[in-house]
């Protein structure tokens, strides 16, 4: 299903701040990347810690995810469709 011509980045633009399942963690949409890719974040209290330039780790941060809107065809990426964002998109 090639989508990408039938998608604005004005409607991906509206997907922010919603809730998805992704590998089985509640996250929320939280950023849009160049209209290609979306930035995931995990609302439950995981966090990762966040190395500095230097490698050394400093502070918690919350546990994100970078999820490609499109594949290389131009089909909706498959990580995105099991993520039911497919239908948050066809809407």
């Amino acid at each position: 299903m090639s989508t990408n011509n039938v998608v604005t980045i004005e409607h991906l633009l509206t997907l922010i701040g919603q809730q998805v399942v992704f590998q089985q963690q509640q996250c929320e949409i939280i950023e849009l990347l160049d209209g290609r890719e979306f930035v995931l974040q995990v609302l439950k209290d995981d966090t990762s810690i966040q190395a500095t330039q230097y490698g050394e780790g400093h502070r918690d941060v919350p546990v994100t995810y970078v999820l490609p809107i499109f594949d290389g065809e131009g089909d909706l990426h498959a990580e995105l469709v099991a993520a039911g964002l497919d239908r948050l998109l066809t809407q």
